[in-house]
């Protein structure tokens, strides 16, 4: 069992909180200003380049097209102000043009994808919100709890987007650990664009959003996290562990 495996297995248990985590020096900012940006990339690369998934890219930053699109929003962890983790969230919205609402996981999943976004009822379009680039330092790349410090950020980020299901294109070392999230298999596997690994599609519906942060509400989003990080929409630097 890898160490986010058993990490994972203690906080559904309850046997962990966050007590358990150092909450010193920790912040986190959303990549809306360059030098944030750079950070992110920066990231991915030493993590995917460290992993054998890339080859080395220009200036050592990887990025991809779907940074520059309107519908994507990357979150960066800092410790003491070194940045040592990442998360990319790119939602596709029906009510925005195809070109704007692309998605990563619909170029390489496309039917999946569009059965997944077909509307149930009458109500708006659906929306999907994928969660992707999830990297960490490659020295700090065996911490667990750096993890579900991202997943604090996504619950944000997906709540404040209202987003009706989370998807996510997940590797086969880390399929046990999405199943803890309540995310279940949809596709795959297939080779994932940009890196050399292959990924299955897996989503969480709505519907299952309060069994995950019952079960796990380390990453919970509440009325008090709303306010504690409401401050990353205007691109300011939040603390992890703040209070609202």
């Amino acid at each position: 069992m890898t160490a986010l495996q058993t990490f994972t297995k203690h906080l559904v248990r309850g046997e962990t909180s966050s007590k358990a985590f150092s909450r010193s020096g920790l912040t986190a900012r959303l990549a809306l200003d360059d030098a944030t940006k750079a950070d992110a990339y920066a990231l991915r690369h030493g993590s995917y380049l460290s992993g054998g998934y890339i080859d080395p890219q220009p200036g050592g930053l990887f990025s991809d097209a779907d940074d520059l699109r309107p519908n994507n929003r990357s979150i960066v962890v800092y410790k003491h102000r070194r940045p040592v983790a990442s998360v990319r969230l790119c939602t596709r919205d029906g009510d925005a043009p195809e070109t704007e609402g692309e998605i990563p996981a619909s170029r390489i999943f496309p039917e999946a994808i569009a059965k997944l976004a077909t509307p149930r009822d009458e109500r708006r379009p659906v929306r999907l919100t994928e969660i992707n680039r999830l990297v960490r330092h490659p020295d700090v790349a065996t911490d667990a709890e750096l993890v579900f410090v991202l997943f604090r950020f996504v619950s944000f980020l997906v709540i404040e987007t209202d987003a009706d299901m989370m998807l996510s294109c997940v590797r086969r070392n880390h399929t046990s650990f999405y199943k803890r999230l309540h995310f279940s298999h949809v596709d795959g596997p297939r080779r994932y664009a940009g890196v050399k690994f292959e990924t299955a599609l897996m989503f969480c519906p709505r519907e299952r959003y309060a069994r995950l942060m019952a079960d796990i509400p380390f990453i919970a989003t509440d009325d008090e996290r709303q306010h504690a990080y409401a401050g990353l929409m205007r691109g300011e630097t939040v603390t992890v562990f703040a209070k609202g």
